[in-house]
């Protein structure tokens, strides 16, 4: 994350490809959740701060809700790693969360 006075830019140095503008701030909502301690609204609130999350369409972050489940149930199931176990947590509760709205 590089911030200045006026503006702060969330910078995935990871993955550098091509995608649309919500997904780093919908990868953060995970985190947040994860490492940070957030419920999913509270992570959800963090990221609408951003405008590509805003502005995303609902139904698009649902599906990525969900395949973000299915990616980390099967990294989970390879590793015995607690940050793993968190990020399939937070996952879950995430997916869950979208689902019931």
């Amino acid at each position: 994350m590089l911030v200045s006075e006026r503006r702060a830019w969330l910078i995935d140095w990871a993955w550098p490809t091509l995608g649309v503008g919500w997904a780093d701030p919908a990868c953060w909502v995970l985190r947040l959740m994860a490492s940070g301690g957030h419920t999913a609204p509270e992570a959800e609130q963090q990221a609408s701060r951003l405008l590509a999350f805003q502005a995303a369409n609902p139904a698009h972050i649902d599906l990525f809700a969900t395949a973000n489940v299915r990616l980390w149930d099967e990294i989970e199931q390879s590793s015995t790693s607690t940050w793993t176990a968190a990020m399939a947590q937070a996952a879950r509760s995430w997916a869950a969360h979208r689902q019931a709205w």
